[in-house]
């Protein structure tokens, strides 16, 4: 594919306002730059004290003067917007979560936040809509968290360089990525416009946040990105939105956003419920990796400390359908991309699928270890990377870069029953093949039913947990928690790979790959 027609094919799933938005923002930079004009980090207005119920800590993630990011231990040398260990690695650092982690003290903390009023106005990716979002709101919890202890003076340096950050957010909303970035946006000019009582901010964030979580919460209740991790840090915030709202009374109509949210957070509660295993994890489709994102019981516990109910959910919006029986646990993905103009954290993983047998993992997800625009990164997203089939070793959806997605698999003719469910993707179009993928099950086995059209060759691909010991022998694969046989397997080969469950953290494991024609049956029956 030439790059004119793969850009036409990203960019035409594209809004036209987040097209607009990107072209007026890149504008406004040149303009600012060329008269001269700078932010003004001078604003200051008083903040009002929040009560506020225990929310969830912070993963602990500084030690004195080195942070630990994504698995990667630095020691922090006063430099904001250091990139050599990737973007992410420098946004998490001007985050600035670990304000909240259970060590971290008054002075170390009102240190840190010191440290970085200081460079500030030199620091671009610090300055960034989505850190200023995100900062935003540390700064206001560890403000609450230890008021008595801020001097007067140091309070009000505090309050004038957060007042003014959110001045510059309120006129850099993210439209131009739109998806959990402007939800982020919005969701600090509720903490700012609470805690200022700037009705100007308060009343931005409340249309906003409701537009946005109307569009981007599906029927069950699932974030539209499909990725269960996002999912939880979304739901974190859409609680602590409760927790703000219900506990500090401002505005006018503010009642009703409130139970807005309660009302969303009951079904994101629901659907996190519903696709989570009986340990309490969640599978790791899409973009999704632990030690991230809060943990479903995290959640949980924080729900009920608010007094919100909710029921166990259901998945089909999002895709996901769940099977649980006293010997296994499935878990499949059987939607197409929902969040079609901002497809940056989904996989070309049409059908995957992942197996529990006896609460442990067996069949799993390659997972995510990076962000960085690598080979991994590439392969991360890919079919091959899934437990699924792949036609000429493509990919079902066209992934390329880090986030860019052009041509997404298209799913379709859904069927469902008691015991089996069943769908097709046009992802192989342009070979002219169709994908059609059945699973059966019963209390003590599956079956994947494979089906390309026209007698096409595919490899179908099975991605085992680390320690799982698996052997072939001709048509079968036997492992110590399953046997697997493939019926019109023309080939079966064991493969080393990698998979990972957290960032930078990559396992070996074993990959079954199985070449067939037209059909492949494969029974699993568990041990």
């Amino acid at each position: 594919m030439g790059k004119l027609e793969l850009y036409y094919n990203t960019i035409k799933y594209l809004r036209s306002g987040q097209v607009l938005h990107q072209c007026l923002g890149r504008l406004r930079k040149i303009v600012r730059r060329l008269l001269g004009r700078k932010y003004n980090f001078s604003l200051y207005k008083e903040g009002v004290p929040l009560q506020l119920s225990a929310p969830i800590d912070k993963y602990e993630s500084c030690r004195g003067k080195e942070f630990t990011f994504l698995n990667i231990k630095k020691r922090f040398d006063g430099t904001w917007d250091y990139k050599e260990l990737g973007p992410l690695w420098s946004f998490n650092i001007n985050y600035m979560e670990y304000l909240l982690q259970p060590s971290m003290t008054f002075d170390d903390g009102c240190g840190w936040i010191m440290r970085f009023i200081g460079s500030q106005e030199t620091n671009a990716i610090g300055m960034s809509p989505y850190c200023i979002a995100l900062r935003s709101v540390n700064w206001i919890k560890f403000i609450t968290r230890h008021r008595v202890e801020f001097s007067a003076g140091k309070l009000r340096e505090v309050e004038t360089s957060l007042y003014s950050q959110l001045r510059i957010l309120h006129d850099n909303l993210e439209y131009n990525l739109a998806g959990n970035h402007l939800l982020e946006d919005f969701f600090a000019l509720l903490w700012g416009g609470i805690y200022f009582d700037d009705k100007k901010m308060y009343y931005a964030a409340s249309t906003g946040l409701m537009e946005q979580l109307e569009e981007q919460t599906l029927a069950d209740g699932a974030n539209f990105e499909q990725s269960p991790m996002y999912h939880c840090i979304i739901l974190d915030r859409v609680l602590d939105a409760v927790n703000l709202l219900q506990n500090n009374s401002r505005f006018d109509g503010q009642e009703l956003l409130c139970s807005f949210m309660r009302d969303k957070a009951a079904a994101m509660l629901g659907w996190l419920k519903a696709i989570s295993y009986s340990d309490g994890t969640f599978p790791l489709f899409n973009d999704s990796a632990e030690g991230i994102a809060p943990t479903p019981s995290e959640l949980y516990d924080y729900a009920s400390r608010l007094g919100i109910e909710w029921n166990g959910g259901i998945s089909d919006a999002s895709g996901y359908y769940c099977v649980d029986s006293d010997k296994y646990e499935l878990r499949m993905d059987m939607g197409g991309i929902a969040a079609s103009y901002i497809p940056g954290h989904s996989h070309a993983d049409t059908f995957n699928f992942e197996l529990r047998v006896d609460g442990c993992p067996f069949i799993v997800d390659s997972g995510l270890s990076t962000y960085q625009w690598c080979e991994r990164r590439q392969y991360e997203r890919s079919t091959v990377a899934h437990n699924t089939v792949t036609v000429n070793d493509d990919n079902s959806s066209r992934v390329w870069a880090a986030f860019r997605c052009a041509q997404r698999a298209g799913v379709f003719d859904l069927k469902k029953s008691e015991s089996g469910i069943s769908a097709t993707h046009d992802g192989f179009s342009k070979y002219g093949v169709l994908h059609t993928r059945t699973f059966s099950w019963s209390a003590d086995s599956i079956e994947v039913a494979d089906t390309l059209t026209g007698g096409a060759s595919g490899k179908a691909y099975l991605h085992f947990a680390p320690g799982v010991d698996v052997r072939v022998d001709g048509t079968k694969a036997v492992a110590k928690q399953a046997a697997m046989t493939f019926e019109n397997a023309s080939s079966l080969e064991l493969l080393d790979g990698e998979c990972a469950t957290q960032y930078n953290r990559l396992q070996k494991c074993s990959v079954l790959c199985v070449s067939f024609e037209g059909t492949l049956k494969c029974e699993i029956r568990i041990l």
